[in-house]
């Protein structure tokens, strides 16, 4: 037996081992809130042990965005200008793309999903989408008249593109629905504009999570504490008060007029099995800033807080799988997480 498969044995163990004393303990389960009406349980989150990947490829630049499709893991990384392929497990598979302008060549891609047999790539500074079968061959391609940020795939050709306001017009809109073709099919979600162009910027960053059945959600990074919900067709089917024990964060932003202050609200969010993933954000730079946190709420379909879960770290961005996480920490490096309730 070799020395890796000797380590990859025993890290099973540990996670064993380490889900046994969870469970059996109740590790995890503290509350927040007075009274009963405050008390939320706390899931532990316990890291998994993944192979080490000596491959060059394997690195990751800078990850922005991730799929799961199957016994395969998506990473956008625009650093590299590359999709990534990792199993389950975070076993490094293959990579496709590189950087440029022709079939097959990205520049900056920033955003990853799977539709069928086709992985659907946001190639951002090229302004365009394009579409890869699974081994990573260019089979089609469209333009888009901005540049695009996340894209996911809602119905079998329904694809939902997302975009950053530039400021240059009011009332530009920051979702976008197109056929698999290229045809745009809806658009909507203005940009909020207060004149201030810094505050603006902030004030307009969104985070979506597909609901599954072609629905999918948006939620503002700060503000108000609302998720909204849309249809694959782009009709507003709705929208959900969160729990107000979800952690919010203030930050002063200096403007033009002088300070104003944003209430960061949510970081990242995952959508899995009727329940939302809301990463609440946490104070960085002394405070003068918001990142990624470590704390995770579980919100149901009318905005209760569920739970809490606890991270070892810090993610930037995640997917949510039954009791698996799969996200991208605060120094690009794939996280696996097992949740124990």
């Amino acid at each position: 037996m070799s020395g890796r498969e000797k380590a990859a044995i025993a890290a099973a163990a540990a996670l064993a081992l380490a889900l046994a004393l969870a469970r059996g303990t109740g590790a995890g389960r503290r509350t927040r809130g007075p009274g009963a009406e405050g008390t939320v349980p706390q899931w532990k989150a316990v890291e998994v042990a993944r192979p080490v990947n000596e491959a060059d490829a394997a690195v990751l630049g800078r990850p922005l965005a991730l799929a799961l499709d199957g016994d395969d893991l998506f990473v956008a990384d625009a650093q590299d200008s590359a999709i990534k392929v990792f199993s389950r497990d975070g076993r490094f598979r293959r990579a496709f793309g590189r950087k440029g302008q022709g079939p097959g060549e990205l520049a900056f891609p920033s955003g990853v999903s799977v539709a069928g047999e086709g992985i659907v790539v946001a190639d951002k500074l090229n302004s365009r989408i394009q579409i890869f079968d699974r081994s990573g061959r260019p089979r089609s391609a469209f333009p888009t008249r901005f540049l695009p940020d996340r894209v996911y795939a809602l119905a079998a050709d329904a694809l939902l593109v997302t975009s950053n306001p530039s400021g240059r017009r009011k009332g530009e809109p920051l979702l976008h629905i197109f056929d698999r073709s290229g045809g745009l099919r809806w658009e909507g979600l203005e940009a909020r504009s207060s004149g201030d162009p810094t505050y603006d910027a902030f004030l307009n960053m969104i985070v979506v999570a597909p609901a599954g059945g072609g629905d999918f959600f948006v939620i503002y990074r700060s503000g108000e504490r609302m998720v909204l919900r849309f249809a694959a067709t782009g009709d507003r089917l709705g929208k959900i008060a969160v729990d107000e024990r979800h952690r919010s964060r203030p930050l002063d932003l200096p403007t033009k007029g002088g300070k104003k202050r944003l209430m960061g609200f949510c970081w990242a969010a995952a959508s899995d099995r009727g329940l939302l993933y809301l990463a609440a954000p946490a104070p960085v730079d002394g405070g003068r800033d918001l990142g990624p946190g470590r704390e995770i709420s579980v919100v149901d379909g009318s905005g209760k807080l569920r739970a809490v879960i606890e991270l070892g770290r810090a993610v930037h961005r995640f997917i949510v799988d039954g009791a698996r996480i799969y996200a991208i920490d605060e120094d690009g490096e794939i996280r696996l997480f097992e949740v124990v309730r």
